[in-house]
């Protein structure tokens, strides 16, 4: 669980931003942990920039099933909307100590957190042989030229909706206040005591100066990036939530799938019996457990018996089955 405590102040504080890099680097998150839920023709288009390009050091850090992805590729944004150079920028001047503490985390895990090693691969280990100054420079470059080549071309209408989700947002907290808004971002999150809490597999307990929510085009749950060792120059807590309507077009998962088998994927995320799944997504039993055995069929779900109890949840790549 990851319990984020806000004072008065730092709720006043807590914003929304849309930013390109964060939907790059949560696309590339997609690729490695949910590539079945990534549109057909984005997920072709984004492999075959990676290897036209030779984008290995950045797919080696953020195309994995599992681990930690080092925060500095994605950093805080400073406005609402900044301009993909100026997030870039960021990026490649990053301070060498973060680059050298995060990547510590990557190959050796945070136990205060329960994060896992992850470990670096070859590509990775020679890149930091440059300095962190090089590593962090090459890593913008092929940040930038993935953007370019997969994103940029419909920039306009991604962040479009990006921007109708940050009103829908404005809205349900004009309506609901900023608790009842941030319950309904996921089921993963949720509002409790002052504080904004993660159902996740690490540990944070963690007060915070603000909260930064980013409505993410490409993700299925949430991401976040949280300091809680890096005490020099620490960063304010960015979440970045599955927007509400993912980007349409001819490769749209639901009109691949289908609406409501799009819906029940999302609900997924975590593990829920039929019952479950069914009060959240307002449909009956019975077409649920139809869906859920066409999805299983199909390979995007696992399923596992718990007492008399049966539970589904989306299968990630390289995730092994749930346990009883």
């Amino acid at each position: 669980m990851i319990r984020i405590e806000l004072t008065a102040d730092a709720t006043a504080r807590t914003r929304f931003a849309v930013s390109p890099v964060y939907q790059a680097v949560g696309l590339l998150f997609e690729l490695g942990r949910r590539p079945q839920l990534v549109p057909r023709a984005l997920r072709l288009r984004s492999r075959e920039v990676i290897q036209d390009r030779g984008l290995w050091l950045l797919a080696a850090l953020t195309v994995s099933p599992h681990g930690y992805t080092p925060d500095f590729l994605t950093p805080e944004p400073t406005a609402y909307s900044s301009p993909v150079d100026d997030e870039l920028h960021r990026v490649a001047s990053v301070a060498a100590e973060r680059v050298r503490d995060e990547m510590a985390v990557v190959s050796h895990g945070l136990d205060v957190s329960r994060v896992p090693a992850r470990g670096a691969q070859r590509v990775v280990l020679e890149a930091l042989g440059a300095g962190e100054d090089r590593f962090a420079q090459l890593l913008a470059g092929q940040l930038d030229a993935f953007w370019r080549g997969v994103l940029a071309p419909s920039w306009g209408e991604i962040s479009e909706r990006l921007e109708r989700d940050v009103d829908q947002r404005a809205g349900a907290t004009a309506r609901l206040g900023l608790g009842g808004m941030i319950g309904g971002l996921d089921p993963l999150l949720d509002w409790q005591d002052g504080a904004l809490a993660v159902n996740s597999e690490y540990h944070v307990d963690y007060q915070a100066p603000g909260i930064i929510l980013i409505p993410g085009a490409f993700l299925t749950s949430p991401t976040f990036s949280i300091d809680t060792t890096y005490t020099d120059t620490p960063r304010t807590p960015v979440i970045t939530y599955p927007t509400a309507a993912r980007p349409e077009g001819p490769h749209d998962l639901g009109e691949l799938i289908g609406g409501s088998r799009a819906a029940i994927l999302k609900a997924l995320s975590k593990p829920r019996t039929t019952a479950e799944v069914a009060r959240h997504v307002h449909l009956s039993a019975s077409t649920v457990s139809y869906h859920l055995q066409v999805l299983h069929r199909a390979g995007l779900l696992q399923r596992v018996q718990r007492s008399r109890h049966v539970f589904y949840q989306v299968r990630a790549a390289g995730q092994s089955p749930l346990r009883s």
